[in-house]
């Protein structure tokens, strides 16, 4: 994986951007700020260019979904207001010439897509592990729908836990030939609806595979897994009353000093 991650970091020539440009949430506090703030991380340091921040924060590397940050925004507000973590989340979108696409698509389509959101999260990690206010025992992974599918199949074994939410972890019509990136031992979180207009058992998508609509297959033999199957639940769970709950103790679970 290591060589085609450099491949793809350089076959994109603005790939710095996707962290210079990251949306960001930043606890109160931090460095003495009076209020969190939420923006991209460029912004931030123009903001507040001489902070000096002696506390380490616990980080979350969030990877968003095709849409762009959407969900994650919901989701990145309570991780940082109520669990003071440091909000991560690379901007796909700025990359030039990044393909787009409408499912269904053409297989090569995905597997370029794949390569970038894995690569996003290689190129991000690094640069986070540089900065002098990131806890480095405690950086967390969380991908949403096609980030889901990323942070799934990252495979260096880097991050104390990861969240993969609004993707089922097997394979599909949107990944062929799916493998879990993470140790058995590592703290993973999978949250699906029932009713997932992509990755349910009965999407249309799927048609063609056969799919049981979760994680449980693929995650029963890692010792600290959990999979939540939320019942009529669509792609979008930032509104189900159950997900801000599994991710916030998910989160205080596996941070603990």
């Amino acid at each position: 994986m290591n060589k085609t991650i450099k491949k793809t970091i350089k076959k994109y020539e603005n790939f710095k951007d996707t962290y210079k440009y990251a949306y960001v949430g930043i606890p109160k506090g931090f460095g003495g700020i009076k209020e969190a703030f939420y923006g991209t991380f460029d912004t931030f340091n123009k903001k507040y260019p001489d902070l000096h921040v002696e506390k380490k924060y616990k980080t979350l590397l969030y990877v968003h979904g095709s849409s762009g940050l959407y969900k994650g925004d919901v989701y990145r507000k309570y991780i940082v207001e109520e669990l003071g973590f440091v909000f991560f989340a690379p901007d796909s979108h700025r990359l030039k010439n990044r393909p787009v696409y409408k499912s269904p698509a053409k297989e090569k389509v995905y597997i370029e897509v794949h390569k970038i959101r894995v690569s996003e999260i290689d190129y991000n990690y690094k640069k986070l592990r540089k900065l002098s206010f990131v806890d480095k025992k405690n950086i967390f992974l969380m991908g949403n729908s096609e980030g889901g599918l990323a942070a799934a199949i990252y495979t260096p074994k880097r991050f104390k836990g990861r969240i993969v939410t609004a993707f089922s972890c097997e394979s599909s019509y949107f990944c062929e030939h799916f493998k879990l990136g993470s140790k058995k031992d590592e703290p993973f979180l999978n949250i699906i609806g029932t009713h997932d207009e992509f990755f349910a058992k009965d999407a249309k998508l799927n048609k063609e595979h056969k799919v049981s609509g979760n994680g449980i297959e693929k995650l029963k033999n890692y010792k600290n897994a959990k999979v939540v199957i939320l019942p009529k639940a669509k792609h979008d769970l930032t509104t189900n009353l159950y997900v801000k709950d599994e991710i916030l103790n998910f989160l205080k679970l596996w941070s603990r000093e």
